[in-house]
C-alpha cells in the first residue's frame, strides 16, 4: 500500500498530512487544518505550495491508478481459474482478436512488454468477455446425440 506522504515534496504539506494521519477525531482534524490555514505565507509561497500540493496529489493518483490496474489483472487471472486447461487461448487470440496466443497470454499474465506490464484496455476486456460468452454458447448448443 502506498502512502501519500511519500509523494509530497513540500515540507509544510507533508507535515500537514502526517498530522492529519495522527488525528483521532474530526474535531482534531479541523483544529489541525485551522492552524495550518492560519499560518502566514506570502503570495509566492502560497503559489508554490499550491503547485507542490497539486503535484503530490497527481503523483499519488497515478500510482493508485497503477495499483488498480494491477488488481484488475490479478482479478482476471483469478477468475480465469482452470479455464486455460479447457479452452485454447490460441483460438481466442486468433479468432476474436486477430492476435497471437502470446499477445493474449501477456495480457492475462501481466507480463512485461517493452518495460511495461501488458494489460487489456476496456474495449479488449469487453471483447474477451464476449469471446468467452460466445464460446459458452457454442458449447451449450453442441448436441452429441
Amino acid at each position: 500500500m502506498h502512502n501519500i506522504v511519500d509523494f509530497i515534496e513540500d515540507p509544510k504539506f507533508k507535515d500537514l498530512i502526517q498530522q492529519l494521519g495522527k488525528a483521532n477525531t474530526e474535531e482534531e482534524m479541523n483544529n489541525i487544518i485551522s492552524r495550518h490555514n492560519n499560518t502566514p505565507m506570502s503570495a509566492e509561497e502560497k503559489e508554490q505550495y499550491a503547485i507542490a500540493v497539486a503535484l503530490g496529489v497527481e503523483n499519488y493518483l497515478k500510482v493508485v491508478d497503477e495499483d488498480i490496474e494491477e488488481l484488475r489483472s490479478a482479478t482476471i487471472r483469478r477468475k480465469m481459474g482452470e479455464l486455460d486447461k479447457a479452452i485454447s487461448f490460441a483460438y481466442i487470440a486468433k479468432n476474436y482478436f486477430g492476435k497471437s496466443q502470446s499477445w493474449l497470454l501477456q495480457r492475462l499474465n501481466g507480463s512485461k512488454v517493452n518495460g511495461k506490464e501488458a494489460r487489456f484496455n476496456k474495449s479488449e476486456l469487453l471483447q474477451l468477455q464476449d469471446a468467452i460468452h460466445d464460446l459458452g454458447k457454442k458449447l451449450s448448443a453442441l448436441v452429441l446425440l
